[in-house]
């Protein structure tokens, strides 16, 4: 009886990262008598082959324990937040469209779920993403940008370092600037948070650095923080929705 009810409980979830040189993903089993297991793979892919990978991928298409939830989290420096009062989901085109950063052939998508402050919208490729959504029809899509939006800490620089992005979170007395960019060296990076606070010497702000390569910026940054503090975290974004999904 206890085998079965262990094997009852335990599932699934697939936590799905869409890089600009590749993609990521992990499978958590889930067993709550056991404690839980993470299942970690990093996976290179060109094109649109990634749906061709998945699906042969013996982790993933296993018939137990369930597949109960999967992520997909897209990160490109082309996503646009818009404030959650004025979001509205059928807009999304006419969103990046105003912006100037629509780009024709390419899917939209967009997340209003993951933060009361802000809603993100932002373009991926259009056989990829028709391939996952065919794999996995009840996939949550979202920007990595939104995971940290709601995490308030006043006079606080938050980095979150994914390959060669940078999703970049400002707050002061509340959130003041939230932005995904590319930057190749911790000097872009500094000049960036430069250009963004604007309103107050960024030098008096607390800066937190997360992610793979934390660590290695810590003496870079300590030169112009009062305080820098270094979170080297391996496939942050795959945790962290999953906690903000709880």
């Amino acid at each position: 009886m206890q085998e079965v009810t262990r094997h009852y409980l335990r599932s699934r979830e697939l936590s799905i990262q869409v890089g600009l040189n590749g993609f990521s993903f992990v499978v958590f089993d889930i067993s709550p008598a056991m404690g839980g297991e993470a299942i970690l793979r990093s996976v290179a892919y060109r094109d649109t082959d990634m749906a061709s990978i998945l699906a042969r991928e013996p982790m993933l298409t296993a018939a137990a324990p369930p597949l109960d939830r999967v992520f997909v989290g897209c990160s490109t420096d082309n996503v646009l937040l818009i404030p959650q009062p004025l979001f509205e989901p059928e807009r999304a085109e006419q969103y990046l469209k105003a912006a100037n950063m629509f780009v024709p052939g390419m899917t939209t998508l967009s997340n209003n779920l993951l933060s009361g402050q802000a809603a993100a919208v932002w373009q991926a490729d259009a056989g990829l993403v028709a391939g996952l959504m065919q794999l996995y029809p009840g996939a949550l899509f979202y920007h990595p940008l939104l995971l940290e939006v709601d995490a308030v800490q006043a006079n606080q620089v938050h980095a979150v370092l994914d390959g060669d992005l940078v999703h970049l979170t400002i707050y002061h007395t509340g959130l003041y600037a939230a932005e995904t960019l590319r930057a190749d060296t911790p000097e872009e990076l500094l000049y960036y948070i430069q250009k963004l606070v604007k309103h107050d010497g960024f030098t008096s702000y607390r800066l937190l650095l997360t992610g793979e390569g934390a660590e290695q910026l810590r003496g870079f940054f300590m030169r112009y923080f009062s305080e820098v503090d270094a979170r080297e975290i391996r496939f942050y974004n795959h945790q962290r929705i999953r906690e903000i999904c709880v």
